[in-house]
């Protein structure tokens, strides 16, 4: 008031610069009016707590504002007492009003935006029975001046309170969620499922005709909603198609208990409907096979499982290694020579390790209780002995840390290559050996002829199927001992009996040995076939996106494109041999007449499907734990 009277020290009355005051002061009162304010917001269903930090910021702006104002009353003050200039200090003063000004109106259009809002929201909810939630939340937003964040907060305050206590209903439609009124939602319903009792049941055409567009939806949302969301009835697929029928007539229907197939059946009065119906035969032993998989002894279960999910893990790898044993041109029984002198040298308990598969120039192919050897199997003792020397000067090609490697060449080519290797010493071809008598030292008799080396490449012969059980049997004991402790732990948890349990364990395991050790032998002899490899050619990643290239080879454990597709053909192959060895005691069954032919195709589906998943989570559970590292990987395609 003293901007009226004249007191002030350094305004005159009735000036621009004492009444100015009044404004801003009227302004500050009017936001002590907050409270009030808040009371009537209130009643749309806002707390106060559900708006604090705002009625924090608008009381920070009344004290601010009455701060600001204090320095541009005090600037003439200032500008007295430290000689300032006055204009100077005008300037200063009229900024400090003008800020005051800003925040006291900025803080009360703000309140009234809230107040303007909460009272649109409530009147739009009480009056519109039909809301599409995003374009109402965007239309609100673009018409106060308010934080969007905070529009969206006070509108899902709001409608959240009404759908809690009855009042609306929400869809998540085609094209956005939708709020309707319930009670308006109700009575349109109502009306809509009596028409649905006129007749049995409607094709899609038909309901959309009958429905048209009672709910004011958009049309995506419209048609979205008859297939999803009509509370009256539900859709069945008939034989004709799908057909919508209300819940007043579901009485008249009989569903396949396998596929779902739906028919009208009018059974007569004071008939007990059949509990189970089925639409076929094949329906029927579908149903029957399932019902087997899931009554399967729990235990059996595991162990098979687990036995199937190691042998998809390892027989692909095992694959993928003996590529270039089977399908060299020609250069496989080397392979096969150096492998099964590698298995008899183990068998006799030996220290032995395969080196050659690092190819190393003039590397050592095996390693045999700390002494090198390289591996050469020709069709003479002279061409394997000469196969070790250099082409271009002669010399022994294969020198060790300790001076030249054995060279292991075919049992029965012994005498003649150590006659050969002579004469090569006495040449000077051999480096850092003079005597020819080292001959019988450099060159080693190999545990296969040439020709055994050669039968283990090719199908059927004692010689693959011997080395095929020999390099089995590691899996295979690998795959019993798991099914062993497996099935001893399961069997002892549910029945307490410990010598009940090893002895159930023992024969699982027994089980289990077996038919890894059939399985490997039958999946690594298709592989000698060159119309099982002509077959697998057409099998190739290389042209598949890189993300699921990518994704398969982290499952696999596959280092490259090449050795992706090595390990999918084993895969597949090792699946069909799987399925063959697990069904072949019930087709000897079928065949001499103990089990039905429908039987036999139950055991096979059930066969088929348990290999078939093992297959999928073997290769699943590899992209899944991959990122743990090769470790992972591992355990993921066993858990798979």
């Amino acid at each position: 008031m003293w901007g009226l009277d004249g007191k002030h020290i350094a305004l005159e009355a009735h000036t621009f610069d004492s009444v100015k005051f009044i404004l801003t002061t009227a302004l500050a009162g009017g936001l002590l009016a907050v409270p009030l304010q808040i009371k009537n917001i209130q009643q749309y269903g806002i707390t106060p707590e559900d708006i604090s930090k705002e009625i924090n910021g608008y009381y920070c702006c009344f004290y601010t504002a009455f701060f600001l104002m204090a320095c541009s009353a005090c600037a003439p003050l200032i500008a007295l007492q430290y000689d300032i200039s006055p204009s100077l200090m005008w300037w200063g003063g009229l900024l400090y009003w003008l800020a005051a000004l800003v925040t006291l109106l900025w803080a009360a259009s703000q309140i009234q935006a809230l107040k303007k809002l909460t009272c649109a929201i409530s009147q739009t909810l009480e009056e519109q029975p039909v809301l599409n939630s995003k374009s109402w939340l965007t239309s609100l937003q673009n018409d106060y001046s308010l934080p969007d964040s905070l529009t969206e907060r006070i509108w899902l305050t709001l409608i959240s309170q009404r759908i809690s206590r009855g009042e609306l209903r929400e869809f998540e439609l085609a094209d956005g969620n939708w709020l309707l009124n319930n009670a308006w939602y109700e009575r349109n319903m109502a009306g809509f499922n009596e028409q649905l009792k006129e007749n049995l049941s409607f094709t899609p055409d038909e309901l959309k005709t009958l429905f048209r567009n009672r709910l004011n939806l958009s049309p995506e949302a419209n048609d979205d909603f008859l297939d999803r969301c009509l509370d009256g009835g539900d859709w069945y697929p008939f034989s004709e198609g799908r057909r919508f029928v209300s819940f007043h007539h579901v009485d008249e229907l009989r569903i396949c208990a396998s596929c779902g197939l739906t028919e009208v059946h009018h059974a007569p009065e004071n008939h007990k409907p059949d509990p189970e119906w089925y639409c076929s035969s094949l329906c029927r032993e579908t149903e029957t096979l399932c019902q087997e998989i899931y009554e399967r002894p729990y235990n059996s279960f595991i162990s098979d499982a687990t036995a199937n999910g190691l042998i998809l893990m390892k027989l692909p790898e095992t694959w993928s290694t003996n590529e270039k044993m089977f399908a060299s041109g020609g250069q496989g029984h080397g392979f096969a020579a150096e492998r099964g002198n590698h298995i008899v040298d183990r068998v006799r308990l030996k220290n032995a390790r395969i080196l050659g598969d690092n190819n190393a120039r003039n590397g050592a192919d095996r390693l045999v209780s700390g002494t090198e050897i390289q591996t050469k199997y020709c069709s003479t003792a002279a061409r394997s002995v000469g196969a070790a020397f250099d082409g271009q000067n002669g010399q022994y090609r294969y020198m060790g840390n300790n001076g030249p490697m054995q060279l292991e060449v075919p049992r029965d080519q012994y005498a003649g290559a150590v006659e050969t290797m002579r004469n090569k010493i006495r040449e000077g071809k051999v480096p850092g050996v003079t005597d020819p008598a080292e001959a019988s030292r450099l060159i080693r008799r190999g545990h296969l002829t040439y020709t055994q080396a050669r039968n283990i490449t090719r199908f059927g012969t004692i010689e693959s199927v011997t080395y095929d059980i020999a390099e089995g049997s590691v899996v295979s004991l690998a795959a019993g001992g798991i099914s062993f402790a497996l099935t001893a732990s399961v069997f002892w948890l549910s029945t307490g009996d410990r010598d009940a349990a090893l002895q159930t364990a023992a024969v699982q395991a027994g089980k289990t040995f077996t038919r890894t050790l059939a399985v490997y032998v039958t999946t690594q002899q298709l592989h000698r076939l060159s119309v099982v490899q002509g077959m697998l050619k057409h099998i190739d990643f290389s042209t598949a996106s890189p993300t699921v290239r990518l994704a398969l080879q982290k499952g696999t454990g596959a280092g490259n494109i090449s050795a992706l597709n090595k390990v999918m053909k084993g895969t597949l192959v090792t699946s069909l041999a799987l399925v063959a060895v697990t069904t072949g005691p019930d087709m000897i069954k079928m065949l001499r007449g103990r089990i039905s032919g429908a039987q036999f195709i139950r055991n096979l589906a059930v066969a088929s499907s348990g290999v078939a998943g093992g297959a999928v989570g073997s290769v699943a559970g590899g992209i899944l734990f991959s990122p743990l590292g090769p470790f992972g990987a591992l355990t993921g395609r066993v858990v798979g």
